[in-house]
């Protein structure tokens, strides 16, 4: 079983890295073009995509400029939000959208699409499919191994990465 979960994330992985690279460098550009200028990165997430926010503020690697978002915060057009969510058709994650970009900040959206509507993939500045709409593993009648943090986390850590590099031909 381990070894099918192995595979399936590497699938998952795998075609994030082949859909979604450039959606992933351009949010990697608008994220470094709010760090190298004026601008603040903030992030937030709905449901257990809260961890990206432990993430940013207990993890060992975090982008300059970038802290927890909190409704308090007064945005304008040079700071970006990422909003991480399970799907794109999120309630909470869409309504945040909404109040961000009435502020003029952009959006990036991390999010598996649905089958149905996905309004964050329409109103977002960025958004990047995380390929996990449901469970890899068969297990008796069911299915299990919903990793869908695992691959939030995978997206982040590719946008981190590029915008490191860009921030770094930069300077």
């Amino acid at each position: 079983m381990l070894k099918m979960l192995a595979t399936q994330l590497t699938g998952t992985f795998q075609r994030i890295n082949e859909k979604e690279t450039l959606h992933i460098e351009d949010a990697a550009r608008a994220l470094a073009q709010a760090i190298v200028g004026e601008g603040h990165v903030y992030v937030w997430g709905t449901g257990e995509m809260k961890s990206l926010i432990h993430e940013v503020e207990e993890g060992p690697e975090t982008l300059p400029k970038q802290h927890v978002y909190h409704e308090d915060i007064s945005l304008s057009s040079i700071d970006r939000v990422i909003i991480a969510s399970r799907f794109a058709n999120d309630e909470e994650a869409l309504a945040l959208v909404n109040t961000v970009q009435k502020q003029g900040a952009q959006v990036i959206q991390i999010s598996a699409l649905t089958k149905e509507e996905n309004p964050l993939q329409e109103v977002a500045d960025f958004h990047i499919d995380t390929k996990t709409a449901g469970p890899l593993l068969p297990f008796d009648m069911d299915r299990i191994g919903f990793p869908s943090v695992m691959a939030m986390f995978y997206v982040y850590m590719a946008i981190y990465v590029t915008t490191k590099e860009i921030i770094d031909e930069y300077e």
